[in-house]
């Protein structure tokens, strides 16, 4: 290596010094890309863990928001239990709790039913006014008849439609088992993204006719087909001095010239109609729990006949965090 003597000392030459920058500069460089990676590492991990700690705390919460409910529905099913009831509703220290809705289970219209008696107006008028086209109605009721006979309706979907779309055994050809088999029809699927509460509409017991006293206001309406501002003389008698439903002063409907009278019906059509369609005492207990643990809620059915539970699911709470 070539060196240049100054006095007694050894003076590098000029590209010794620059190489041994260069060394050290680069290393630094190494160094610093080194704290990089470890950093985005021990991000990365940070937010894994944070990510893993989130999903543990919300099925601890969907767990503990679960036995609320089901607790709910244990006190609910007690035969002395009214619907207004204090005990229905409850708030524990830690954020939890239930609410429980007890109502008859005829409330809803009875899909079987409906379809199995060749109904031709209430269905096609519950789905057209959730805003479907009459050509998509149409099939769609063909498509739920297919399903619980063997004959071939016009627009109806049988074994070949299903067996396209990689469903095997289908359509059963027997009447629903359950609400939440209607989404296996065709066309069910397109009714569920745009109305994601229709289970809230149907059930598959009573003999067909919906008990008015618990009806939602827009089943009401549909049945008598009368615009909802129609509504209001029933829905405050119905909901008593106080204005709200499932209280003591809640006044029942029993009649249904009575009916007619509210909703201000005189066309002997409509009122035979309505004779057919309504009762006032539903025999079917529907016990709906919620049960909640801050912001996470989950929702639990069971259906009672006789004492006798004869149905019992979850469904979807809308509108929650579940």
């Amino acid at each position: 290596m070539p060196v240049v003597r100054v006095s007694s000392f050894i003076r590098h030459s000029t590209f010794d010094i620059r190489h041994s920058t260069f060394q050290r500069g680069s290393a630094l460089i190494v160094v610093f890309w080194m704290i990089a990676v470890l950093g985005m590492v021990m991000f990365a991990g940070a937010k894994a863990l944070q990510a893993d700690t989130q999903y543990t705390r919300m099925m601890r919460g969907r767990i503990f928001a679960k036995r609320y409910a089901e607790m709910g529905l244990e006190v609910a099913r007690h035969p002395a239990i009214r619907e207004d009831d204090p005990l229905l509703h409850f708030s524990a220290n830690d954020g939890g709790g239930y609410n429980v809705k007890l109502v008859a289970e005829e409330a809803r219209l009875n899909a079987n039913h409906l379809i199995q008696t060749g109904d031709k107006v209430l269905l096609p008028r519950l789905f057209t006014s959730w805003g479907f086209k009459a050509e998509f109605v149409s099939a769609l009721c063909d498509a739920l008849k297919d399903w619980v006979d063997a004959d071939v309706s016009l627009n109806g979907a049988e074994k070949r439609d299903y067996e396209k779309r990689g469903f095997e055994g289908m359509p059963f050809n027997r009447p629903f088992k359950e609400v939440e088999e209607m989404l296996l029809v065709r066309g069910m699927d397109i009714v569920n993204i745009e109305r994601p509460d229709w289970r809230e509409w149907f059930t598959v017991f009573g003999d067909g006719r919906v008990d008015v006293n618990d009806a939602r206001p827009e089943l009401i309406a549909l049945l008598a087909d009368v615009p909802m501002e129609r509504l209001q003389p029933l829905l405050k008698l119905r909901a008593g001095r106080d204005g709200a439903l499932h209280t003591q002063d809640d006044v029942r409907l029993n009649s249904v010239p009575q009916v007619a009278q509210l909703l201000g019906i005189f066309q002997p059509q409509t009122v035979a109609q309505l004779t057919q369609w309504i009762q006032f005492a539903g025999p079917i207990r529907r016990i709906e729990c919620v049960g909640t643990l801050g912001p996470l809620h989950r929702k639990l059915i069971l259906i009672t006949q006789d004492g006798r539970a004869v149905w019992r699911g979850e469904i979807p709470a809308h509108g929650k965090d579940t």
